[in-house]
């Protein structure tokens, strides 16, 4: 016949469900202090995507105009000067560095899509779906390749764009975008296709469309469409190129 626990052990199985109790009531606690958090932060960055929204969109119109004087002061000068001329050509060249142009010539584009399969678990979305830091990544290996030029989803990327992520949307240049992504490169298609697919990047991409089932294509084309930047970027710091 077993033995009852005596008053010590009593004492120590009290002292553990005590500590077990609070343990449980702990993490009751944090998760509902987490769910109260949750649409706190998802309200907040639904707020900041709407005023860069309204920030881009108050740009845009102020580039319009601006380009339309720009325009009417071309007209009425009527390129006549040589000086005038070479400044005009070196403000054509300027914009289109800075993305303020449409750009049309041959290149790739590299599509990126979300996996058909449906989550099991909260971890098997982000293995499941495409993230900011994949395109990032896609685009980051396309400069590298030697892209001239590069959008995604019909918006340029320029040196101050930012590929992120909010509200559980991908947001580039602070406009929401989904899969699937089509990644437009111009530049020589043939080139940029093989080192793409060469590189550490394409590597990765080709195990995760087999484990994953994530969407990944690369095509080259000889008409393909960069468009312009839809406003320009709130340059904080600069400096002269020295001649």
């Amino acid at each position: 016949m077993a033995r009852a626990p005596g008053p010590p052990a009593q004492a120590g199985l009290a002292v553990v469900l005590l500590l077990l109790g609070f343990l449980v009531s702990a993490s009751f606690v944090q998760q509902r202090i987490r769910d109260r958090e949750l649409p706190r932060r998802a309200e907040a960055l639904r707020s900041l995507v709407t005023s860069r929204q309204q920030e881009i969109g108050r740009l845009s119109g102020q580039a319009g105009r601006l380009a339309r004087e720009l325009r009417s002061v071309e007209e009425q000068a009527g390129r006549g000067s040589a000086e005038l001329r070479s400044l005009l050509e070196r403000v054509d060249a300027l914009r289109l560095s800075a993305g303020l142009g449409a750009l049309r010539g041959p290149g790739v584009t590299v599509t990126l899509s979300d996996s058909p399969r449906a989550p099991a678990t909260r971890a098997d979305s982000a293995d499941l779906t495409i993230q900011d830091a994949d395109l990032q990544l896609v685009v980051n290996e396309l400069w590298r390749a030697g892209a001239e030029a590069v959008a995604v989803n019909g918006r340029r990327v320029v040196a101050t764009t930012a590929i992120r992520s909010a509200g559980g949307s991908i947001l580039v240049n602070y406009g929401a975008v989904a899969s699937p992504y089509r990644v437009v490169a111009l530049g020589d298609g043939a080139a940029l296709s093989r080192r793409l697919s060469a590189s550490d990047v394409g590597q990765r991409f080709q195990v995760w469309t087999q484990v994953y089932g994530l969407g990944f294509e690369v095509a080259t084309s000889s008409a393909l469409r960069v468009p312009a930047l839809a406003a320009t970027p709130d340059l904080r710091h600069a400096r002269p190129e020295a001649a």
